[in-house]
């Protein structure tokens, strides 16, 4: 027995045999269609694991090589994760091409979207090139003293994006590596020794050998001062009220602060003991027909 639809008079036998054929047809291209896929599926399923597990096995290989020529432990880091980064997007590349997509269309969509995201995000890849940079270079290290557009402070940390500074009043401080990569930067205990310049100013009624034998006797007695650089004092400015006199002292840069302390306040108290006055500002009263009429002056 045919049954009709009311309206229409539709055949409904026949329509459930036309879907029938059509999902028939549906399952028989999808199982074609897997079955020309599945070497694939199955080659980038390899690609995938041998490409991670061979990944692992080149940075743990750059790793051994970079620790045993001694490179610094930031750069290490730094380069193995780039390499890791860069071999696992390879893969990925190569596993798509496999399967059957068009990689060259994905390069150009991540190109143009890079781009994009650069734009917008150019200060903060400007930090990260900049960090960059400072790591690979070494200008300066973690540890090491530095000045850099007025800040001075110890280099604790070095990020991608910052550099942090401690200063001797336990003050952090954070600075873009953009402006440490394009301004300049004192570093003050690079090296292994330093000097340090000590202005003494005497009055012009001093005997400036005595003086100066007094404060080289304070040099030469020192533990930390190396004997074998040029210490010295000579007459650095004759200023209107002073004779001023360098010191030149030479110390291990681990000794520079308390050689530092010690000597300004020595060089001041052996002075003293000596007879030799250093000048100070003083205010000299005149009287002036009954009035007192002051007047500043710099005398010994």
């Amino acid at each position: 027995m045919y049954f009709y639809l009311l309206e229409g008079g539709v055949d409904i036998h026949a329509e459930v045999g036309k879907n029938l054929d059509l999902a028939q047809k549906w399952l028989e291209s999808a199982y074609s269609w897997l079955l020309a896929f599945l070497p694939k599926l199955v080659a980038g399923i390899v690609i995938f694991a041998a490409g991670w597990w061979l990944t692992k096995i080149i940075c743990k290989i750059s790793v051994r090589a970079m620790t045993r020529a001694k490179i610094d432990q930031t750069v290490v880091t730094f380069l193995n994760s780039t390499l890791n980064t860069v071999l696992k997007v390879l893969i990925i590349l190569c596993v798509l091409s496999t399967l059957g997509f068009d990689v060259t269309t994905l390069i150009a969509a991540i190109s143009a979207a890079t781009v994009a995201i650069g734009l917008a995000l150019k200060d903060s890849l400007s930090n990260v090139a900049s960090g960059t940079l400072i790591i690979i270079n070494k200008k300066f290290k973690v540890g090491d003293y530095i000045e850099t557009e007025g800040l001075k402070g110890n280099v604790i940390k070095i990020d991608m994006m910052y550099t942090t500074l401690c200063t001797y009043d336990n003050k952090e401080i954070l600075i873009p590596n953009s402006r440490l990569t394009s301004s300049n930067i004192i570093n003050y205990f690079v090296r292994e020794e330093r000097r340090m310049d000590i202005v003494v100013p005497i009055s012009y009624q001093e005997d400036i050998d005595k003086a100066r034998r007094v404060i080289m006797d304070l040099i030469e007695s020192h533990e930390n001062v190396i004997k074998e650089k040029n210490n010295r004092v000579y007459v650095d400015k004759l200023n209107e009220s002073s004779v001023d006199l360098m010191v030149w002292i030479w110390c291990h840069s681990e000794d520079y602060w308390n050689t530092l302390f010690f000597m300004q306040e020595n060089i001041k108290t052996n002075l003293e003991k000596n007879g030799i006055t250093i000048p100070f500002n003083q205010l000299d009263i005149h009287l002036v027909d009954g009035e007192i009429k002051p007047k500043e002056s710099l005398k010994s």
